[in-house]
């Protein structure tokens, strides 16, 4: 033990020891088992730069997808037609989701078969294509809180894609059996 009056030598770092041949064998086996991962010191600064290249790194590395073509209208079942007392009651719902549904179902019930692109649908329901998306984001939630979502599904026919030479879209449409019934549901048109 050293005094304060005692003079002491200054040690100097005489650099990074080199491991022995056991230490570095031992930190290759460590870093295979760790999926060849080395930590490296690296300036806060460049950590950014770092992140960026390895992700850009790592991308490259991976297969490719390979590139889709146009979306073409996938065969999908045509929605099952409700009955008209179902119909009925969702035409006289208060939502704001309700009310923009009755629109969208009048709209296509007048074009029956056609495929309407959510603008168009916009269009011809008198509305704009924000409320569109919005009443049909919270559409499945409401008819599954208050119809037997299970066995009909929704009221209309959405078909991924659209037709040839249009913009890949979600479409929709009704059947002739389905605008006859929404008709009558809403007092336009009876059998």
């Amino acid at each position: 033990m050293t005094t304060a009056d005692e003079p002491t030598e200054p040690t100097t770092p005489t650099g990074p020891a080199e491991p022995t041949e056991p230490v570095a064998e031992e930190a290759r086996s460590s870093a295979e088992r760790d999926s060849d991962v080395v930590l490296v010191a690296v300036p806060v600064a460049y950590v950014p730069h770092v992140a960026r290249l390895l992700a850009e790194l790592d991308a490259e590395s991976k297969p490719r997808p390979a590139p889709r073509g146009p979306l073409r209208p996938r065969a999908e079942p045509q929605a099952i037609p409700w009955p008209v007392g179902e119909l009925r009651r969702l035409s006289n719902g208060r939502s704001l989701t309700h009310r923009t549904v009755v629109q969208v179902l009048d709209a296509l019930a007048r074009r029956p078969g056609e495929l309407l692109s959510g603008q168009e649908l916009a269009g011809a329901a008198g509305t704009t294509r924000e409320k569109l998306v919005g009443a049909f984001a919270g559409l499945t939630r409401l008819l599954k809180a208050h119809y037997d979502f299970s066995s009909l599904g929704l009221p209309f026919t959405r078909v991924p894609g659209g037709p040839e030479g249009r913009p890949p879209e979600m479409y929709y449409r009704i059947d002739e059996e389905q605008a006859r019934r929404w008709r009558r549901a809403r007092g336009h048109f009876t059998d």
